[in-house]
């Protein structure tokens, strides 16, 4: 898609997302009889920081900043790939020394394209974690994580990957599945993912196992479009309700009026349901009108032990 094209797109989207204006603190989800606020699992999901210029750098600083000063019950972040736009030492160690400001202990990142840019994911290797492939347990949540394994805008996801990802959420259906990769998969109904150099390719593979296996979320970045946009979270009940998420990116564009953003996504203990929140950390606010809450397949259950595959 040629650059202007990419401008005007985002900007249509900018204006159609204007009906969204206004802030609160959430708390009328937050209260509600079905959120057992004693005792959560909060994530952190951004994506897409790859700072090009000092204001990018800036824009993630905030962000950190931000989620320290008004946000404490972070337990931990996810971070959807594209960590830096430039496969540099500098740019590594930049992105872990302004991560490890924060106060949240636990970081999750996989590789998207840009950072395998020059030296397919050495560094991301080196500095974050060996393992670009792997899943973690909380409680009964089970988290997948899959790394963009070539070069090129679109995420492409080894058959090897796939047959690990298939048989884990084959022989994990007793638990709640949270699955994150750097795009979306085509048909999950995002915003331009039926464009090749905007999602997983060969994403049928995955969604053929979605028509007869539960994954509850499938969380995804890559895009850089605002959570405004209309089909920023897609249900897809043919996929046995799978609920496809857009993660905007940290980064902001079109010159700041795509501001910095983020989700913020809470499980309640002994509840079906999950809270996914919107922050504008330009703004340092949640906008509710962006507020959802969606039923799971089964209740959070946060007293099982955690666990690393």
């Amino acid at each position: 898609m040629p650059t202007i094209l990419k401008l005007l797109t985002l900007l249509f989207f900018l204006i159609q997302s204007s009906c969204y204006v206004g802030y609160s603190s959430g708390d009328e989800y937050t209260q509600a009889n079905w959120f057992n606020s004693e005792n959560t699992l909060t994530l952190w999901a951004l994506a897409d920081i790859q700072p090009t210029n000092r204001g990018h750098e800036e824009a993630f600083e905030i962000a950190i900043t931000d989620m320290n000063d008004n946000v404490s019950n972070i337990d931990m972040a996810l971070v959807a790939g594209d960590i830096v736009n430039e496969t540099t030492e500098e740019s590594f160690d930049w992105y872990v020394r302004t991560r490890n400001n924060s106060y949240i202990k636990e970081w999750y990142e996989i590789i998207g394209n840009h950072d395998l840019k020059t030296d397919m994911g050495k560094l991301f290797r080196e500095k974050l974690r060996e393992e670009v492939n792997y899943s973690i347990v909380k409680g009964n949540i089970l988290f997948i994580f899959m790394s963009d394994s070539e070069r090129g805008k679109a995420t492409e996801i080894s058959d090897e990957t796939f047959e690990w990802w298939k048989d884990i959420v084959i022989n994990n259906q007793d638990k709640i599945i949270v699955v994150t990769t750097h795009a979306p998969l085509e048909d999950s109904g995002i915003p331009f993912s039926s464009f090749t150099d905007r999602q997983v390719i060969n994403s049928q593979r995955f969604t053929e196992v979605l028509k007869d296996y539960q994954v509850d979320i499938w969380l995804s970045g890559h895009l850089h479009i605002p959570h405004g946009v209309m089909n920023n979270i897609v249900e897809k009940e043919k996929y046995d309700g799978t609920i496809f998420v857009h993660i905007s990116s940290i980064r902001p564009e079109l010159m700041g009026l795509k501001e910095s953003e983020s989700r913020v996504i809470t499980f309640a203990c002994v509840s079906d349901k999950v809270l996914i929140q919107v922050r504008n950390h330009k703004e340092g606010v949640f906008v509710p009108n962006q507020n959802r809450v969606f039923q799971l397949s089964k209740k959070y259950i946060c007293n099982s032990e955690p666990s690393n595959n």
